[in-house]
């Protein structure tokens, strides 16, 4: 008989002590261990196309694809500056810069807006070689999966 007393008080504790565990845990909102997803914003596409030619040069215009490839994650606003130079050893020099308000790929959305292309136009000087450098969220306004991928370069020559 004291066995029996001593195990129902065991199983009688069990269930007490249980019961508190899973009202606790009910009361935790969110895990810290949880792994947010995040987006990230990368320069899939960067081409430099010749409008026209005039006696001074190539009107050019660069055309920048930015795309955020993370499913079910969206960016918020950002933006993208386009520099230019004739010798890198110097320097670059602003060309200009856009915003993008938000690339969000969310799949259970009818359309898809991960992607944005932005131009900016350019005249390079006949017989100069050009090089342009494009800076995806140069502000780091965007909290990104990474942010190492952010930079493409491209060149235009005229003969």
């Amino acid at each position: 008989m004291k066995w029996f007393n001593f195990l129902y008080l065991a199983v009688w504790i069990a269930i007490v002590m249980t019961s508190a565990v899973l009202v606790e845990a009910a009361k935790v909102p969110d895990s810290p261990d949880a792994v947010k997803i995040k987006p990230d914003v990368i320069i899939s596409d960067l081409k430099i196309n010749r409008i026209n030619v005039v006696p001074a040069g190539h009107n050019v215009q660069i055309n920048v694809t930015v795309v955020n490839p993370v499913r079910n994650t969206a960016t918020g606003p950002f933006k993208v500056k386009v520099e230019w130079t004739n010798d890198p050893t110097r320097g670059y020099n602003l060309l200009g810069s856009g915003g993008v308000t938000t690339l969000d790929y969310d799949l259970a959305s009818a359309v898809i807006k991960n992607r944005k292309t932005l131009s900016f136009n350019h005249q390079v000087p006949m017989g100069e070689s050009y090089k342009y450098r494009v800076t995806a969220d140069y502000l780091n306004q965007v909290d990104e999966a990474d942010e190492t991928n952010n930079v493409a370069n491209a060149g235009y020559t005229t003969l």
